[in-house]
């Protein structure tokens, strides 16, 4: 994983406890953890995710983005594009 994506994780991690206050379990959050099933995120859930990346990195997410991002990794390559 690239130092930039490392940073993104990093953040994302400190956003996602932030937003979701110990609701998801981000202890081994990882590129490979997957929003729903790993993490417990739910459709209200990715939503709030979704609004606080805009918010915290200056993307936007399109409704089609919702079916494609499965993982944090998903995330990371958004952000980063």
């Amino acid at each position: 994983m690239s130092k930039q994506n490392n940073e993104i994780l990093e953040r994302l991690a400190k956003l996602f406890e932030s937003v979701f206050e110990n609701e998801v379990d981000i202890s081994s959050l990882s590129t490979e953890s997957r929003l729903i099933e790993d993490l417990g995120m739910n459709s209200i859930g990715l939503l709030y995710m979704a609004m606080a990346v805009e918010e915290e990195f200056g993307v936007r997410f399109t409704n089609d983005d919702f079916l494609t991002l499965k993982t944090v990794g998903d995330v990371i390559n958004k952000i980063g594009a």
